[in-house]
């Protein structure tokens, strides 16, 4: 509602430059928001401890140094307090990195398991997905910005809405449904981009832990725990899997042990 309430505005000061105003604010948000969250959403919403000194502490230190990549600490999340999802994920870039767990995950499945899901954690940092999936994000925003108003520029379209120009609060409706249908006819591109980047952290984990009977196994606790459907039709994979299916991951831990 803000965002909006802010387009209006910009696009009532600047009728015909507001898009460009618009899309650099979108897409430094975007950026700004990946490098704040570690520092400042996640404890807002978590508390977290160091992970114990122990064998999965060394472990999972040691996963990262073979991986090339320094990290800060080792941190556990008390997810438990609103979820039961098992998860794990590097946050953080430079000397904010770190590897954080879910303390479900502590409390339901083995090390070798823990260290599979850190060690695929580990090589979309590898490859720098993070900082990757952040710049086409904001390049994201701010091109969808710029389509927007190109689109708010059409005399016909505004009249449908009943609105004189981009910057009469009645384009709000019309704004909303322009964003509701960018955003489904982009989901499927997204996710098969999603998909592709997450079969290649999925291979790196395989590689850096040399265990795919612990990937497997993990990957079955993670399908019940999560709620995944372990393989579901074609049709919704292509269009709302973001991840490749349980039985896609558990395969290609079969094969690479070939």
């Amino acid at each position: 509602a803000l965002g909006l309430v802010l387009l209006v505005a910009v696009a009532r000061r600047a009728p015909r430059t507001w898009w460009a105003w618009v899309g650099v604010g979108a897409a430094g948000l975007v950026v700004a928001g990946s490098f704040l969250y570690p520092v400042v959403i996640e404890p807002a919403f978590n508390d977290f401890t160091s992970l114990p000194a122990g064998p999965l502490r060394t472990d999972l230190l040691d996963l990262a140094a073979a991986n090339g990549t320094p990290v800060q600490d080792v941190l556990v999340a008390d997810a438990s307090r609103r979820t039961t999802a098992l998860n794990a994920y590097v946050s953080g870039f430079g000397s904010t990195r770190r590897i954080v767990v879910y303390d479900t995950l502590l409390d339901q499945l083995p090390d070798d398991q823990i260290e599979s899901i850190a060690a695929h954690e580990l090589g979309h940092v590898a490859t720098d997905d993070v900082l990757t999936g952040t710049l086409v994000g904001a390049l994201g925003a701010g091109a969808g910005v710029a389509l927007l108003g190109w689109l708010l520029g059409s005399a016909p379209l505004l009249r449908r809405a009943g609105a004189e120009g981009p910057g009469d609060p009645r384009v709000v409706p019309l704004v909303l449904l322009l964003v509701a249908v960018g955003t489904l006819l982009s989901t499927p591109v997204q996710n098969g981009v999603s998909r592709q980047l997450e079969a290649r952290a999925d291979q790196h984990s395989l590689d850096l832990t040399e265990d795919p009977d612990a990937f497997a196994a993990v990957m079955r606790r993670l399908a019940v725990a999560n709620l995944n459907q372990p393989d579901p039709p074609a049709a919704w994979q292509w269009f709302f899997g973001s991840h490749p299916t349980t039985a896609q991951r558990v395969a290609a831990a079969q094969e690479w042990s070939r």
